[in-house]
């Protein structure tokens, strides 16, 4: 049925071409491809179609590879294939936890039809005379003040490293869910993989240093810090494992990090400050800044033909253009929930089991209208899809889809 819903709706829906693959095993991959694996510093394997192994002995650095294989075009289905990532010693052979480059959604337009008004309504305006007995009767009211609160960021003072002569990963901020890593050679390609049991996450790095977030809990974690030593090959730059005790799970969520990246002076912290003056509670806050994203950013389709891997939004630049893809949608309205002290996560995954997408979630202890239309029934995390909202014409039917949420399938969390 609510497939039918999804149909019936025939949005302007994105199709994020980009492969991925989830914490629990999702495997993909598509023939245009990029490739890449990661090798110790001391040793270099060669890539098959399929499979990647890597080999250690006793006196050499272990070594490990990883795979990825993406697909860009304009409006292709997303094929799944299986990777495998092994690791050979003298004496056996075993099958490590597949992995993938994660990259964001490359978005592209699959239909885009005309869609008739469910629900009309007038509004009729009533004036009277306003009364002249007082001075303060005829005294236009000054508008509020608005106050930008200060920008909870990670603390990243150098206390507590993990480094060597290539790079360095601050986890100071660790307890609040945050990391640093920074890169100190002379390659141009750097990537980063944090990897906590089964959940992987694999980045772009600026060498300058990025904030990823630990999303995945308290436990031990791994980072990896992997140089391209030469087409689709990596080399190991740094190789660590450290605790991480989390002191809330929200934390996290809270932060600011490369995919939703704002600061005290940028103008969505400003805009969601504005927004927000006067309102009390995460519903009436979340309200008024959904509802203007998804009234003032429209999907912008150009990009959306053009977009390559590795893409990052910018939620000012989103916000000053007016338009955007999915995941641009999804990073300016995560960072202004934040700067306003509202959990809030960027998702990526897949809707109607095949489309990519990326979307919100939000936590509240309160229930409440986000919009007219829109009905959040439960505290916890709830689902809010801006993109769907904003290029919806049938606002109710569309609500009612993103309110169900059963057929958003999550696959990454930022």
């Amino acid at each position: 049925m609510k497939r039918n819903i999804f149909a019936a709706l025939s949005l302007a829906v994105l199709l994020c071409s980009c492969g991925s693959q989830n914490e629990g095993g999702l495997e993909t991959s598509a023939s245009s491809s990029e490739t890449f694996s990661a090798i110790s510093e001391s040793s270099f394997i060669s890539e098959t179609a399929d499979t990647i192994v890597s080999t250690s002995a006793e006196s050499e650095t272990s070594a490990e590879s990883l795979e990825t294989t993406q697909t860009f075009s304009e409006a292709s289905e997303i094929s799944v294939t299986s990777e495998k990532l092994t690791e050979e010693t003298e004496t056996e052979t075993k099958t490590l936890p597949p992995v993938t480059e994660t990259e964001p959604p490359v978005s592209e337009i699959i239909t885009e039809t005309e869609y008739s008004e469910l629900l009309s309504s007038e509004s009729t305006l009533t004036e009277t005379e306003p009364s002249m007995t007082t001075l303060s009767a005829v005294v236009s009211e000054k508008p509020a003040k608005v106050v930008v609160p200060q920008i909870k960021t990670g603390s990243f003072t150098g206390e507590k490293m993990l480094q060597n002569d290539l790079a360095a990963a601050d986890i100071t901020s660790a307890r609040d869910g945050v990391v640093r890593v920074s890169y100190k050679g002379e390659c141009k390609k750097v990537k980063v993989r944090i990897t906590k049991g089964e959940a992987v996450y694999d980045y772009d790095l600026d060498p300058v240093g990025t904030v990823f977030p630990l999303q995945s809990g308290s436990g031990t974690y791994n980072i990896k810090v992997l140089e391209n030593v030469s087409g689709k090959t990596y080399a190991i730059a740094l190789d660590m494992d450290f605790e991480a005790s989390i002191k809330d799970g929200l934390s996290p969520f809270l932060l600011p990090s490369q995919y939703i990246n704002y600061s005290q002076s940028d103008k969505c912290v400003y805009k969601a400050a504005e927004l927000c003056t006067g309102k009390t509670g995460t519903i009436e806050k979340a309200a008024a800044m959904f509802e203007y994203v998804t009234s003032h950013i429209s999907y912008d389709k150009e990009l959306a033909a053009s977009v390559k891997s590795g893409y990052i939004p910018d939620p000012d630049a989103t916000l000053e253009s007016g338009k955007g893809i999915c995941f641009d949608y999804a990073s300016l309205f995560a960072s202004m929930c934040r700067s306003q002290g509202i959990p809030a996560k960027l998702v990526m995954g897949y809707v109607r089991g095949d489309v990519y997408h990326a979307w919100n979630e939000i936590y509240t202890e309160e229930t409440g209208w986000i919009t007219v239309d829109l009905f959040l029934d439960k505290g916890g995390w709830e689902l809010l899809d801006p993109t769907f909202y904003a290029s919806a014409s049938d606002k109710a039917q569309v609500s009612q889809y993103i309110g169900e949420g059963s057929d958003y399938s999550a696959v990454y969390f930022y």
